[in-house]
């Protein structure tokens, strides 16, 4: 052994070192080599590890769907029974669909909820004055959606509205938000039955409650599913709109769970601190805030028009477990149990309450961020509180990161305590998380490649093949990272593991530089290796016992990991059922890879490090290799990769929208330039169409959309939106003669032309048709759209062959009219030639309504189990003024 010792040159001042060899270092190598020592066995180390893991999820995910014992009486009728709300579900349940138009909706639906709320208003404890309102809107208004610009025009659709006033004084109203209408084809039981039947038991209680101060507006609107136009009505034209000023909206999308509150407003935002300090069992992340608002998840809700026509602060809640049955036929009681109803309405009596008590007397601007604990407990601060202590947090790791440095880096010389840092902090880390992303999107691609995307999307176990294959990058780079020979194996691994904490610590100061709410992930991630590596420091544990070291701070790590399984629990139950809603030029397989990447990399990548001080590491490199090939093989392979199943309890179907179309073009001169009939598929996600071809021989026909895209304004297409370009043509021989639509009734589209001078022209269409219609305007270059009969300036939605295209979307209810509407052109060249494209696209969608043609209900009918069918019939008809 060397004895090194550091001198100076007497001549020129420069630093030396001597070198003294012991005579006797048996001793001391002896000491070295036991320092140096691998101390834990593979298979054990393994097998441990696994258990730790497996168990920690087991928990997350029993805490994750626990929910509370149901109530079925309330002697004192102050609590919240959810066997009396669960009536109430059943009684809509029965009516079936109701989409707007429907009678079920206007009339059955309309009729339950104004029977049940006059019954409470009937009871003779109520100590509260009731009063309900019967609201007929029509309307109209700009909105963007899925970066296209909608004008959405309404007509005759209709709210129940009741008020619960205390008489206090006080004028500020409380509104509870919940929709009574459903999407065609689905019988919307949790979407959004169960929040209107939590609502109803709401008021029973709530009108008994002498403790209320503000009041509080129930609103059951009929109009959500048509693009939240209902609350728009009531937002902008009911009187009682004036005084609302708290929104607690309810929506779903999914079944069953809990609700989580996944939306605030900047505006008062204070009233997120009343939730996570009043409800019995919060839920909520602002994660979920910045990823719905980043629009990512195709969906809006209604708290949309409250925040942004009614300026009204407040908070967003919804059911989102189980949405596989989003906006299906199993949207229905079978998926809906009564412990359900007990969680929602136990949290919204609380938060209702305490929002109408309370006495906050001025408006507050700013930020929250918010975060549960397993549903125990929630946090909540200000964005600013937030980024403060997660400054201080970064300080504390650097604190604790160079107490560990003072040990790991003791006697190195500058160029090897630069080349150790720089490959254990910097480099290690940073590579071990790109090979995990990469390893993970390789996966998606070969899987993509050979026709297996979206293979968990049934079976969630297939999500190991991208755990193993990411935990398969990180062991690989841990392992075969060349080490500091000066550097024993333990102190090796403490450096590792600093490494890992200096990556979190670094994403932690930038996302909240960055003014990312969502950085308290990383603070949890940094917060508790942090503290106990601060403590172990400054007691010199590491100095005296470095395992002991090592096994206390990874044992730190159990809570942050259980964290991070309990987010992935949350959006994998999240995800997993939208991607079957991204369309078919979306793989969502690098979506859910790179997500299950990154969590690995929180869970397994912050431990792996460990593996260092396995005796044979190899051999776990070696399963986890065996594991990713035996699961893709079994993915590839075998039925237990094929993305769908049926059943009435867990259905996860494959969605097909199928659409029996009959398009008119006509050209300048007014003759017929082409016609065509056919079904029109939309293709819901990676695998439409072609994956029922072998079941439905007729979708053999089925060829891409896209070329009419080029030629016809929105490819012609009766649906507008990215998943028109994206939809399916099967053309039809025969010719579809006016009547064959046999559903259609009457349309008419009556267009009338005034020249007003100046270049400028009036055009008034008079449209009849059915419930739904679509039009787009498209003026050719050198004209221009300047004004219209709808509210606002006009509003490009898209592009079309480099030209404006404005989309109006009406929604009707109740009897069938003439909707009216005239647009003002003006031209540079005058109207002697082409100007305009103006396309009219009928829709008829509601299912009682439709008589379908033999062929085309053999067509619906001939699909599989497992795919959720909903059909409707549409009508093109293309002009040229």
């Amino acid at each position: 052994m060397e004895l090194r010792q550091r001198g100076y040159r007497s001549n020129q001042n420069q630093q030396m070192e001597r070198f003294q060899v012991l005579e006797n270092p048996t001793c001391s190598t002896k000491d070295e080599v036991i320092r140096n020592q691998k101390c834990l066995s593979a298979i054990p180390t393994t097998l441990v590890t696994s258990a730790v893991l497996l168990i920690l999820n087991v928990f997350v995910y029993y805490m994750d769907n626990k929910l509370p014992s149901t109530v079925e009486t309330n002697s004192m009728n102050d609590g919240f029974v959810a066997q009396r709300a669960m009536s109430t579900l059943i009684k809509l349940a029965n009516l079936g669909e109701r989409p707007v138009g429907s009678d079920e909706n206007e009339k059955l639906a309309f009729n339950l909820f104004k029977t049940e709320i006059k019954d409470i208003m009937n009871a003779l404890s109520n100590v509260n004055e009731i009063k309900m309102f019967n609201q007929k809107v029509s309307g109209s208004f700009p909105l963007d959606m899925n970066n296209l610009k909608y004008m959405l025009s309404y007509e005759n659709l209709q709210n129940v509205v009741v008020k619960l006033d205390p008489k206090k004084g006080i004028n500020d109203a409380v509104l509870l938000n919940c929709h009574f209408d459903s999407v065609p084809g689905g019988p919307g039981v949790s979407d959004n039955g169960v929040n209107c039947a939590v609502m109803v038991e709401i008021l029973r209680i709530l009108a008994k409650s002498p403790d209320l101060i503000r009041p509080i507006i129930f609103l059951f609107n009929g109009g959500e599913e048509i693009i939240l136009q209902a609350s728009h009505g009531f937002i902008t034209q009911h009187p009682w709109s004036q005084n609302a000023k708290y929104i607690i909206n309810l929506d779903s999308c999914g079944a069953g769970g809990r609700e989580i509150m996944f939306q605030t407003t900047q505006l008062d935002s204070y009233l997120v601190d009343l939730y996570a300090h009043t409800v019995p069992h919060p839920y909520g992340q602002v994660m979920g805030e910045e990823l719905f608002q980043s629009g990512i998840i195709p969906s809006d809700t209604d708290f949309r028009i409250f925040r942004d026509f009614g300026n009204m602060s407040g908070l967003d809640m919804a059911h989102y477990k189980n949405g596989y049955v989003y906006h299906t036929k199993y949207d229905n009681l079978d998926q809906i149990d009564s412990s359900v109803l007990q969680n929602t309405g136990e949290n919204l009596l609380e938060l209702t309450k305490v929002i109408s008590s309370h006495n906050a007397t001025k408006t507050q601007k700013s930020k929250y961020v918010f975060f549960d604990i397993l549903g125990v407990y929630m946090f909540s601060y200000k964005e600013m509180s937030g980024a403060f202590a997660n400054f201080l947090i970064v300080l504390m790791s650097f604190f604790s990161i160079f107490l560990s440095l003072r040990f790991t880096t003791f006697g190195m010389n500058r160029r090897q305590y630069s080349v150790h840092l720089l490959q254990t902090l910097v480099i290690g880390p940073c590579c071990t998380f790109l090979f995990s992303i990469l390893s993970c999107l390789l996966v998606a691609f070969l899987l993509d490649l050979s026709g297996c995307s979206m293979s968990w999307y049934t079976n969630k176990i297939n999500l190991t093949v991208y755990y193993a294959t990411a935990s398969l990058a990180i062991f690989s780079v841990t392992i075969f990272q060349t080490k500091n020979e000066s550097r024993t194996y333990t102190e090796w691994t403490v450096s590792v593991l600093n490494g890992i904490q200096l990556f979190w610590t670094a994403l932690l100061f930038i996302g909240t530089m960055a003014g990312l709410r969502s950085s308290y992930l990383f603070m949890i991630l940094v917060i508790f290796p942090s503290v106990t590596s601060c403590i172990l420091g400054i007691l010199n544990v590491l100095q005296r016992t470095p395992k002991l070291w090592i096994a206390l701070y990874t044992t730190s790590l159990l809570v942050p990991i259980t964290f991070v399984f309990y987010l992935n629990q949350i959006f994998l139950s999240l995800f997993v059922p939208v991607t079957g809603r991204f369309g078919s030029n979306i793989n969502p397989d690098y979506i859910v890879g790179g997500l299950i990447a990154m969590c690995t990399y929180a869970t397994v990548g912050y431990i792996s490090p460990v593996v260092t001080l396995v005796k044979n590491p190899r051999a776990i490199l070696a399963s986890l290799g065996a594991v990713v090939l035996m699961s893709m093989a079994v993915v590839v392979f075998s039925s237990f990769g094929f993305p769908y199943s049926d059943g009435t309890v867990l259905p996860k179907t494959e969605r097909f929208d199928l659409m029996h179309t009959r398009r008119t073009f006509y050209g300048f001169d007014k003759n017929v330039r082409r016609n065509d009939t056919g079904y029109l598929i939309v293709n819901w996600d990676r695998h439409s169409p072609w994956t029922v071809a072998e079941h439905v021989p007729k979708m053999k026909e089925a060829v891409a959309a896209d070329p009419d895209c080029a030629r016809e304004l929105l490819c012609g297409s009766p649906i507008v939106g990215k998943l028109a370009r994206y939809s399916s043509w099967i053309p039809l021989r025969h010719e579809l003669s006016p009547g064959s639509l046999q559903s259609s009734g009457t349309t008419k589209t009556d267009v009338v032309l005034h020249d007003l001078g100046d270049n400028r022209r009036r055009i008034e269409i008079n449209v009849t048709g059915p419930e739904r219609i679509n039009v787009y305007i498209s003026p050719y270059p050198g004209t221009r759209l300047d004004a219209w009969s709808f509210s606002g300036e006009p509003q490009v939605a898209t592009r079309w062959e480099k030209n404006d295209v404005y989309v109006i979307r009406h929604s009707r209810a109740g009897e069938a009219s003439v909707w009216n509407f005239w647009l003002e052109m003006h031209s540079d060249y005058g109207f002697e030639r082409k100007t305009v494209n103006i396309t009219v696209a009928y829709n008829w969608v509601i299912k009682n309504k439709l008589v379908l043609n033999d062929e085309f209900e053999k067509f619906a009918n001939s699909f599989p189990r497992w795919a959720h069918v909903n059909y409707a019939e549409a009508s093109v008809e293309a002009f040229v003024y």
